[in-house]
């Protein structure tokens, strides 16, 4: 296949490092540093024995003749994303943290997946990444485009050390990655600890016990067997930044908006817990002059 990625962050380094050993992987960046990097050396990924060799392009010079567009930006650069030309007979596969961009997504002329990824990623340099921590992608469609297309891709680009699944109710699914992300990604980026802080300081779980409570009451979850998830997840990735925690150590703006926001705007009655996390993530935001809130 020739698969066009736009946003060359973790997400996107990773997911073209694996797809580029069998597919035809073109990177489409806004940074000419980055632009010249992966067109010289390619990707560079930790667990992979030789770098993979991509094609890279400016964001702006999307075209035709692509079987599939995967979009890894994060969720507030997705506008701009929507306003590029992109080919109406082509899937747009969406991996993205949270869920408020499903109301876009689905007001669409596209034909839109949307997708979790479950594996750790850092970024190491504009071509290189760190696989933290294998996983999987899943994907599944959100309007009632032909059903067997989907299937076909995932069959296609599913690989042993890169599985990519099936799901067939992208809500539910969203959902369940949504859910771990407002407990882990805000308290870790609050706190600027690593993920097992959630497990190791009492003070620190009792705020993410509660913030997983209040998301299963709003996600309709048990909070018996999400707190037990979540507590997993902190233990296998112990030694792992959260990408929220990422993005304040390099003074970007966070996702904090679609993954607790989003939470927030759910539901009618106060969610404490929620509603102060968002808060303490917009006043260091605001102290580090990423994004001025009023």
């Amino acid at each position: 296949m020739k698969i066009g990625i736009i946003g060359a962050g973790s997400i996107g380094l990773l997911t073209g490092a694996y797809l580029g050993k069998d597919h035809q992987v073109h990177m489409f960046v806004r940074n000419q540093q980055q632009k010249n990097r992966l067109e010289k050396d390619g990707i560079v990924c930790d667990a992979l024995q030789n770098p993979t060799r991509v094609e890279a392009h400016y964001t702006e010079e999307v075209k035709a003749g692509f079987d599939l567009w995967i979009i890894t930006v994060k969720q507030h650069q997705l506008e701009q994303v929507m306003n590029l030309d992109f080919p109406h007979n082509v899937p747009l596969l969406f991996l993205q943290n949270g869920m408020g961009h499903l109301d876009m997504l689905s007001r669409s002329p596209y034909t839109c997946w949307v997708g979790v990824v479950e594996h750790g990623a850092l970024k190491q340099g504009h071509n290189s990444v760190s696989h933290t921590g294998k996983g999987n992608v899943q994907i599944a469609r959100i309007s009632d485009e032909e059903e067997n297309a989907l299937p076909k891709v995932v069959d296609v680009l599913h690989k042993e050390n890169f599985p990519i699944f099936l799901q067939e109710d992208y809500e539910k699914m969203l959902a369940s990655k949504l859910l771990v992300n407002t407990v882990i990604n805000p308290v870790t980026a609050l706190f600027q600890l690593k993920n097992g802080s959630i497990v190791t300081n009492p003070h620190i779980q009792t705020i993410a016990r509660e913030l997983c409570r209040e998301a299963c009451r709003i996600l309709d979850f048990s909070f018996a067997e999400e707190w037990e998830r979540v507590k997993m997840i902190a233990e296998k990735t112990a030694l792992n930044q959260s990408s929220m925690l990422k993005d304040l150590i390099e003074n970007r703006v966070t996702e904090i908006d679609a993954i607790n926001g989003y939470v927030l705007r759910r539901s009618s009655d106060p969610l404490p817990y929620h509603q102060f996390i968002v808060h303490a993530i917009h006043a260091i935001e605001h102290e580090k002059g990423v994004r001025n809130y009023e």
